[in-house]
């Protein structure tokens, strides 16, 4: 493994212990990692806007050099607010996904700005929007038609579950569709993956992908630990752990501190 320069963190279910709270053993291992001279970034399907705000919840505002948002599609860097987004869909590009989510059982969403806007007003949106302090509002599957970096089905697993099963994600040619959890489905730019925001910042940097280290757990990690020196956790899917390098503690084991201790911090120190 090459000294390592960048480390790339998703959020639930990798770097965070809960949703309010990543343990103090991660946090000391991120600032032991960035007085050597390492990045440190976040790579999160949520909105770059909603997650400056909870940089502040979580205790780690001055500890995070970039934020990359919409699974790549948004930098952020968190101490100057400024914001770059790429990977647009275009309402063309969303109305065949509306048609093919239709009869699903599913709440169509999408986040912008600091408010998430659903179809409809249940416990999930609600609790989606509560997690990320953003504003939520109801409207119309027509006022859904506009340019978006990310849009989202909420409902059952099982809902989810039959829409994947049919062949209706395989037909939709004008966007990429994964599980990101068991209530979620995103749905993103064809070409958009979490890889194309760590090579975004990986230029900035002038460092090669195979010197930044990205830790995930879930479906919308698979490109950017496979095109990394890629940590998966315990607790991640069985076919995120196979395009991994590496499989690391839990997110509730400190999984993030364990590897950057063991090979990380101790490889930059010698």
């Amino acid at each position: 493994m090459k000294p390592v320069k960048m480390i790339v963190c998703d959020l639930d279910g990798t770097l965070l212990y809960n949703t309010k709270k990543i343990t103090d053993r991660n946090i000391r291992a991120i600032r032991a990692a960035r007085k050597q001279g390492i990045k440190f970034g976040i790579c999160s399907g949520r909105s770059a806007v909603a997650l400056k705000t909870m940089l502040k919840v979580w205790g780690i505002d001055k500890d995070v050099d970039f934020v990359i948002g919409f699974n790549g599609a948004m930098v952020m860097d968190p101490q100057t607010g400024k914001i770059e987004e790429t990977f647009w869909m275009r309402p063309d590009d969303i109305e065949p996904l509306i048609e093919s989510l239709e009869n699903s059982g599913l709440t169509l969403a999408e986040y912008h700005g600091d408010t998430l806007y659903a179809t409809k007003d249940n416990l999930l949106v609600r609790q989606m929007a509560r997690r990320n302090k953003l504003n939520f509002e109801v409207v119309s599957e027509k006022q859904l038609l506009r340019d978006s970096l990310k849009f989202m089905a909420v409902g059952m697993p099982w809902s989810i579950s039959r829409y994947l099963d049919s062949d209706k994600p395989a037909k939709l040619k004008t966007a990429r569709v994964f599980r990101s959890g068991p209530f979620l489905l995103e749905f993103v730019h064809p070409e958009l993956s979490k890889l194309q925001g760590v090579k975004t910042m990986c230029e900035r940097y002038g460092f090669s992908t195979d010197e930044a280290v990205s830790f995930g757990n879930d479906n919308n990690d698979l490109e950017m630990l496979a095109g990394t020196i890629g940590v998966a956790m315990a607790n991640a899917l069985p076919k995120v752990k196979e395009a991994a390098s590496y499989v690391t503690a839990s997110n509730r084991k400190d999984g993030v501190a364990v590897f950057l201790e063991k090979y990380v911090l101790k490889t930059a120190a010698e």
